[in-house]
C-alpha cells in the first residue's frame, strides 16, 4: 500500500495547522502551503525518503559550516564586522546600486595548465593569480588577504585541439570544487565528447584547492557572513577575467551552468556578463541568507549563530551580492532554470524568486531533491535542449574512430 493512499487528497488538507513541535512539521506545512507557481510533489515512501536525505544533509552542512565554536570574542567580531560592512555599503551608496560594487578586472594574461587525471578522465589544470583584492576600508578585508591558497585560481579544463569551439563554464556547488566530483556531477566528459564543447569546471574561492579549513568550503557560510559576500566578488571577478580571456583566446561562444551556489553565482554573473550564449542556474538557492537561515534553525545550530544581529540587516548587508538585485542582461530566451519538487535546501520560493526576476523562462521541475539531478533523466534532457537552443555553433564531432 503506498503512503499517498492514507492521506487525504491535496486539496482536502488543511493549510499550516501542523504544531512546530511535531518532527517533520516545518517539511509538512511547507507542502500544505504549496506555492501555486510549481507542480505539488508526489506524496510516496521514496518522496520521503528523499526530504529526509535533504534534511539530513542540512543538520550536517550547518554544522560543518561553523567548524569553530563562537566564544563571546568571536561572536562580538562576527556582529561588529557586519555593522560596518553595512555602514560601509551604505556610505558608498551600493545597496541602492550593487553593481557598483563590483570591480571591473584587468585582462587575464599568465595561465598556466598541467595535465591531470581523475577517475579516468583526462583533463588540464588551469590556474592564475587571482588579483582579486577587497575594497579598500572594506570590513574583513585583512583576513580575506591571508586565506593564501585562496589567491590562486584554479579550474579543470577539457578542450579540443584545432580550431575554438565553443566553451561552457561549469560552477560547482557548495562544498565541492574537486575534480572527482565536479566532473561527473556535470557531465563534462559527455558534454565535450558529444557535444564538441570546450569545458572549464571553475572552482569557486575557499573550495576545492582552495579551502582553508579541514574541507572544502569551510568559512563561506560561517556566522558573521561577510566571507560570504567576498566569496561571491571574488568569483565574479575571476569568472568575468576568465570570460574575457576566453574572448581574447577566439572563442566563439561562451555560456554559463551552475548548481546550487554555483547556480546562485551564475544568476550573479548573468547581471554583470551580458554576451553570454546562455546561463543555466540549477537548484538555485538565490537567497542565501534565507538558505543560511535555514541551516541554522535546530536549536544547536541556533545557538551558534546567536551573534547578535538582526537577519534583515544581514539580508540588507548582502545584498550586493544578490543576484535578484542586478536586472539580468543574458537575453531572456537564453536564461534556463531547473529545480526539484524535494529539495530543503533551495526550496521551490527559491527558484521561482529567480523565475520571476528572469521573466519567467523556461523552467523544469523534477521530482527528487538537492543532489538527485546529475541522474534526473528530465533535467539532462533540458540541459541537452538549452546548449543546443544557446549555441549557435554547437556541432557534434566526427564519431572517433576504435583503436
Amino acid at each position: 500500500m503506498k503512503l499517498s493512499s492514507l492521506l487525504p487528497r491535496p486539496r482536502d488538507l488543511p493549510t499550516g495547522q501542523i504544531p512546530s513541535w511535531i518532527p517533520g512539521s516545518e517539511t509538512i506545512n511547507d507542502i500544505l502551503d504549496w506555492p501555486d507557481e510549481a507542480p505539488r510533489p508526489k506524496v510516496s515512501l521514496g518522496s520521503v525518503a528523499m526530504v529526509g536525505v535533504d534534511e539530513a544533509l542540512m543538520v550536517g552542512l550547518g554544522l560543518a559550516s561553523r567548524f569553530r565554536f563562537p566564544t563571546p570574542g568571536f561572536r562580538k567580531r562576527c556582529a561588529d564586522e557586519m555593522e560596518d560592512a553595512l555602514e560601509f555599503f551604505d556610505s558608498k551608496g551600493w545597496l541602492d546600486n550593487p553593481r557598483g560594487y563590483h570591480q571591473n578586472p584587468p585582462e587575464l594574461e599568465k595561465v598556466k595548465f598541467k595535465k591531470e587525471t581523475s577517475r579516468g578522465i583526462h583533463y588540464e589544470h588551469m590556474t592564475f593569480e587571482s588579483g582579486y583584492v577587497p575594497h579598500m576600508g572594506e570590513s574583513g578585508r585583512s583576513r580575506w588577504l591571508s586565506y593564501t591558497a585562496n589567491h590562486t585560481s584554479h579550474g579543470w579544463v577539457l578542450r579540443h585541439s584545432g580550431p575554438q569551439r565553443p566553451w561552457l563554464i561549469n560552477i560547482h556547488g557548495y562544498r565541492m570544487g574537486v575534480p572527482y566530483m565536479d566532473l561527473p556531477f556535470f557531465h563534462a566528459k559527455a558534454l565535450h565528447e558529444n557535444k564538441g564543447l570546450n569545458i572549464l569546471q571553475y572552482v569557486m574561492p575557499l573550495h576545492g584547492p582552495r579551502k582553508i579549513g579541514p574541507t572544502s568550503g569551510d568559512g563561506v557560510l560561517s556566522p558573521g557572513y561577510v566571507n560570504l559576500i567576498h566569496t561571491e566578488a571574488q568569483a565574479m571577478f575571476e569568472l568575468r577575467r576568465i570570460i574575457n580571456w576566453l574572448r581574447k583566446e577566439g572563442a566563439p561562444e561562451i555560456g554559463v551552468h551552475g548548481i546550487s551556489l554555483g547556480g546562485y553565482t551564475t544568476a550573479m554573473l548573468s547581471g554583470l556578463e551580458g554576451n553570454l550564449a546562455c546561463a543555466i542556474a540549477g537548484v538555485p538557492a538565490v537567497n542565501l541568507v534565507r538558505a543560511a537561515r535555514r541551516l541554522g534553525q535546530r536549536n544547536l545550530l541556533y545557538f551558534l549563530d546567536n551573534i547578535g544581529m538582526p537577519w534583515d540587516d544581514i539580508q540588507k548587508m548582502t545584498h550586493v551580492i544578490s543576484p535578484i538585485a542586478l536586472k539580468p542582461k543574458v537575453p531572456a530566451k537564453r536564461r534556463y532554470i531547473y529545480a526539484g519538487l524535494l529539495d530543503r535546501l533551495a526550496r521551490p520560493e527559491d527558484p521561482i524568486d529567480l523565475w520571476e526576476h528572469w521573466g519567467r523562462p523556461k523552467i523544469e521541475w523534477y521530482h527528487g531533491n538537492h543532489i538527485t539531478f546529475p541522474w534526473e533523466k528530465t533535467v539532462n534532457t533540458f540541459i541537452d535542449e538549452a546548449l543546443d537552443e544557446s549555441f549557435t555553433g554547437l556541432k557534434e564531432l566526427p564519431a572517433r574512430k576504435k583503436k
